[in-house]
């Protein structure tokens, strides 16, 4: 497995690290001494099976992430959208899927073991769309069912808050369902729609929406970003502005937007521009050191990184970044259609299997980043953990090329955290690309 040579500078020196991601090792060149990382918990690091087409994944009844696929119906035509191509597949109504769900849910048993107690511990259920408000009946009747024969199961649905209504809100407060909603902060109108907190009724909701869920940890907001619109700070700035709220109050995770169509392209780092957009991350997550669990789980992220050296952990224990490759994550539909995530249909060749016959399920429609040419010879795998899993060709490249600006930024701060020097370079014999034997990544000559 490759060893990648580390630049590391400060006001005063230049030292090299040498940095094995499969292995996962980290040693000053000079004296071969382990760089001093900081202590994590005891755990376990499993093999992850590598999946693809060759390899299907399986799923089992032991399921603890739970993915239902409410339709792809949308009052939205966001221009990155990671569903617009499946929209012609979309002729679902309403009071069809509702009428589906006590079919649906009676089923459940035969499929889901019902979490390590039978009442739904350890399990966490998400309802997606489309847009998942849209089938908000569904949603209210699957979770009565759900929480009366899995009430310790956690529950959870996406959505671009446009639709809010009082009692739904009255009814997430008493069933503890979480709403994740998706805003991008400044750039909303730009990429997607009118944004809700602009529309006086559609505010008053997410006025609503926070003020009651916030409090009980029931709210967060997921932004999709990319090179034009990456400052998590500005994002939460600008939904806290407009809830009128101070922005510690306000929770906000991310997602890299990934382009799962031509118009998604428009979205991903141009290489000419990558230097400058690694230094612009790095120096605002910088800044925000010590980090506020409210932002973007910077900590999570490093926490994951620190284990796997501190621990030895070898590729062999990456699964994919979404977990989706795992045979305890299923995402289904409502006719129980098992498929690749919950972003693809089963009409668009990503249905792989059914949950009457979760033994004959077989994933071998999405590739395991070891399977990826550019993810086995590739220094941030540890932080990127191999993108989208079903992309190919050309919107697979720009996937990688996207994520590999975000995980070198991340790894640059890893590495400032513990040593209190910048990265500067990455060499190795080969990195993702053929040809391609150094990467810059951290400006010289700049302050701390």
């Amino acid at each position: 497995m490759p060893v990648y040579k580390l630049t590391l500078k400060d006001e005063t020196s230049t030292l090299i690290a040498n940095y094995d991601p499969y292995n996962s090792t980290l040693c000053w060149d000079h004296n071969s001494q382990e760089i001093v990382l900081t202590e994590v918990p005891e755990s376990v690091a499993e093999k992850i099976f590598a999946i693809s087409p060759a390899t299907p994944g399986t799923k089992t009844t032991a399921l603890r992430k739970i993915k239902i696929q409410m339709g792809f119906a949308c009052n939205y035509t966001c221009t990155y959208c990671s569903q617009n191509n499946q929209r012609a597949f979309s002729n679902d109504k309403a009071a069809e899927t509702t009428a589906k769900v006590p079919g649906f849910f009676s089923k459940m048993p035969l499929w889901f073991d019902g979490g390590t107690d039978g009442l739904g511990s350890d399990v966490h259920l998400e309802f997606w769309g489309g847009e998942t408000l849209l089938y908000w009946q569904a949603v209210e009747e699957l979770t009565k069912l759900l929480k009366s024969k899995y009430p310790k199961i956690t529950l959870a649905l996406f959505t671009n808050g446009s639709l809010v209504k009082k009692e739904m809100v009255d009814f997430a407060k008493d069933y503890k369902l979480h709403f994740i909603v998706s805003h991008d902060g400044p750039t909303f109108n730009e990429d997607r729609s009118k944004d809700p907190f602009d529309i006086p009724n559609q505010a008053e909701g997410l006025h609503y929406l926070f003020k009651t869920l916030n409090p009980l940890g029931l709210i967060s907001f997921n932004a999709t970003v990319s090179p034009k619109n990456y400052s998590l700070v500005r994002i939460r700035d600008y939904i806290a502005n407009k809830l009128n709220v101070n922005a510690s109050e306000v929770k906000v995770t991310y997602d890299l937007a990934t382009p799962y169509d031509s118009a998604g392209l428009s979205y991903v780092t141009h290489p000419q521009k990558r230097f400058d957009l690694i230094n612009n991350i790095f120096d605002e997550i910088k800044s925000l050191y010590p980090f506020d669990m409210n932002l973007g789980m910077t900590d999570h992220f490093l926490h994951e990184f620190y284990q796997s050296l501190v621990k030895k952990e070898t590729s062999e224990a990456i699964g994919q970044k979404c977990s989706m490759d795992l045979p305890s994550s299923i995402a289904v539909d409502i006719d129980g259609n098992v498929l690749t995530c919950q972003n693809v249909t089963a009409k668009g060749g990503h249905k792989i299997g059914h949950v009457d016959e979760l033994i004959n399920v077989k994933l071998d429609t999405a590739f395991h980043w070891s399977q990826r040419s550019e993810c086995v010879s590739c220094p941030v795998v540890q932080i990127c953990k191999g993108a989208c899993m079903f992309l190919k060709d050309n919107l697979w490249s720009a996937a990688c090329d996207q994520h590999f600006t975000w995980g070198l930024a991340y790894l640059a701060l890893a590495l400032n955290l513990q040593t209190g020097m910048k990265l500067i370079k990455i060499e190795g014999e080969r990195i993702r690309k053929d040809g391609v034997v150094e990467v810059d990544v951290l400006r010289h000559g700049v302050a701390l």
